[in-house]
């Protein structure tokens, strides 16, 4: 027997809120939103606030498209394989080829790097058994005017 996919089903799944600050010039303030849901959100004063509301507001959300009897996305998986399939173009292939030969790390390792960077995050890599910090290695390796470069 199919379970029946009422308010209480959907109100239960393990949806992905989303807590981010924003400012838009009047000061910062908390948006929270359900990542699946599109226009989900609700701000608040602070972080709690935000995530205390958000519920309310899918609960709400949830029982609107019900009763209109439109689709409701279900969660998203938490299971990443850590693989990405990424076309870019001859030219920047090789740049970042040989970027990362002058650094002495593999052209995956760079990349990772590279991106790492530019999302805020430091992960160190190996190079010929010595430790390195990658996001610096990359961010050197950067022309002067790229995003993520700092002076």
């Amino acid at each position: 027997m199919k379970e029946q996919k009422n308010l209480e089903y959907y109100d239960k799944l393990p949806y992905n809120i989303i807590l981010e600050q924003w400012d838009d010039g009047s000061g910062p303030y908390w948006v929270a939103r359900v990542l699946e849901l599109p226009h989900c959100l609700i701000h608040g004063d602070t972080p709690e606030e935000a995530i205390r509301e958000i519920q309310e507001v899918k609960r709400e959300w949830l029982k609107s498209n019900l009763e209109r009897g439109l689709k409701i996305p279900e969660p998203v998986s938490h299971e990443y394989s850590g693989q990405v399939r990424l076309r870019i173009p001859p030219s920047l292939h090789k740049v970042l080829s040989h970027r990362a030969a002058a650094e002495d790390v593999s052209l995956n390792q760079f990349m990772t790097a590279a991106l790492a960077g530019a999302a805020g995050v430091e992960i160190e890599t190996k190079a010929k058994g010595r430790k390195r910090r990658a996001t610096r290695a990359a961010k050197a390796s950067l022309p002067r005017n790229a995003p993520g470069k700092s002076e």
